[in-house]
C-alpha cells in the first residue's frame, strides 16, 4: 500500500438521519474510519440498506457528518466558509448510479457537460465549449452528441456523459456510486474500462460504490465490507477474497455465481436467513450477529474491536484470529 499521506480520511464518521415522526434515529453511517491513497481505487462493497451511498455523498460533502470528520488533503472540509469548501470541493466530485436522473432532459448533451464550468466560472464560453467537447471526446463521443438530448443516448451513452461531466473540473477524487449497477452486463466491462484508462492518464483515485463483488474484486485495491452503518473487513483485494476474515464477507464471496455446473462447483453457498435489521434499531453487540450461523452470547453482548489481524488486512469479528481460520458453518 503507498506511503504517501491519505488523500481522504474517514474518522469514527457517523450519519444519523431522524424518523419522519422525529421519534427515533436512522444510523445510516455509524463509526466509519478509513483512508484512501492517491491513486487507489479503494472498493466499498454491501447489501442495500448498509450505508454505502450516504457513506458516499458524505466523501463528496454533499452530506454533512453528524459527527466524526471527512479530511481531505488532511483538512476537514466540514469547518471551512462556504466561498472556500464551494472551490475545494470541485476537486472530488461523484457519478450517481442513475444515468437518467443525473442528467436534465431539457438540456443538450453539450450544455449538461459544460454546466459544472459555468457554476464555477471558469474561462470563456468558447473556452467552456473547447473543454466540454473535450471531455466528451476523451470517454468515446463524437462532438456531434453534444447536440442531442439524454432521451436520445443509450444508457452507457448517458453515463460516459455523466463521466465527462466531473471530468471537466479536473477532480483528483471521484466517488463511483453504483455506476455500473444501471447498465446492461455487456456495456459494464466497456465502462470499467474507461474508468481505469482514465485513472492512469489522470492519476484519478476512485471510491468505488457496489453491491456487486465481482465488479469490485476486478477494479479494487483495497476493498471495504460495510454492513448496517458500519465496517466488517477491510483488507487488500486478494487477501479478503481469498482468505476472507469475516462471516459476512465469506458469505458475499459464496453468493457469487460461478459459471459451472454443480456438480463441478467445490464451494458452498452460504445462505443468510433473514433480513438486514432496521438502521434505527440495529442489534446489539456485533451487528451482523442476527444473521451470523457462527454467533456465541459474546456477539450480543460485546461490539468486536476493529483489529488488524493480517498486514494492512482488518476486521470486527470476536471469532477471527491472524492464523486460525473462521469455523466452518454448519450446513
Amino acid at each position: 500500500m503507498s506511503t504517501a499521506a491519505p488523500l481522504l480520511e474517514t474518522r469514527d464518521l457517523r450519519i444519523l438521519f431522524p424518523t419522519q415522526d422525529g421519534r427515533a434515529t436512522v444510523k445510516a453511517v455509524d463509526g466509519v474510519s478509513f483512508s484512501v491513497h492517491p491513486g487507489e481505487t479503494f472498493g466499498v462493497i454491501g447489501e442495500s440498506g448498509s450505508g454505502k451511498t450516504t457513506l458516499g455523498r458524505a466523501l463528496v460533502s454533499l452530506l454533512a457528518p453528524t459527527s466524526g470528520q471527512v479530511l481531505h488533503d488532511g483538512e476537514n472540509l466540514a469547518t471551512l466558509p462556504a466561498r472556500v469548501l464551494r472551490r475545494r470541493r470541485r476537486e472530488h466530485q461523484i457519478v450517481f448510479q442513475d444515468p437518467n436522473a443525473a442528467l436534465n432532459p431539457r438540456m443538450t448533451i453539450l450544455d449538461a457537460v459544460m454546466e459544472p464550468l459555468q457554476i464555477a466560472g471558469r474561462s470563456s464560453a468558447a473556452e467552456q465549449r473547447e473543454v466540454a467537447l473535450a471531455a466528451l471526446a476523451r470517454v468515446g463521443l463524437a462532438a456531434e452528441y453534444g447536440a442531442r438530448y439524454p432521451h436520445q443516448l443509450s444508457g452507457g451513452q448517458k453515463q460516459r456523459v455523466n463521466i465527462a461531466r466531473v471530468l471537466t473540473l479536473q477532480p483528483r477524487l471521484i466517488v463511483c456510486d453504483e455506476v455500473v449497477a444501471a447498465l446492461d452486463v455487456s456495456i459494464r466491462g466497456d465502462i470499467l474500462n474507461l474508468f481505469a484508462d482514465l485513472q492512469r492518464e489522470f492519476g484519478l483515485t476512485y471510491v468505488f460504490i457496489t453491491h456487486d463483488l465481482s465488479v469490485v474484486s476486478h477494479i479494487s485495491d483495497r476493498i471495504a465490507v460495510m454492513y448496517l452503518g458500519r465496517l466488517m473487513e477491510l483488507g487488500p483485494t486478494e487477501a479478503l477474497t481469498e482468505t476472507p476474515l469475516h462471516p459476512y464477507t465469506r458469505a458475499l464471496l459464496s453468493a457469487e455465481p460461478v459459471p459451472l455446473p454443480s456438480h463441478l462447483r467445490t464451494g458452498r453457498r452460504i445462505v443468510l436467513e433473514g433480513e438486514i435489521p432496521s438502521p434505527v434499531d440495529p442489534p446489539s453487540g456485533c451487528r451482523f450477529r442476527t444473521r451470523c450461523p457462527l454467533a456465541e452470547p459474546r456477539c450480543a453482548a460485546e461490539m468486536p474491536a476493529w483489529r488488524e489481524l493480517q498486514p494492512s488486512h482488518w476486521v470486527a469479528c470476536h471469532l477471527a484470529t491472524p492464523t486460525t481460520p473462521l469455523p466452518q458453518e454448519t450446513p
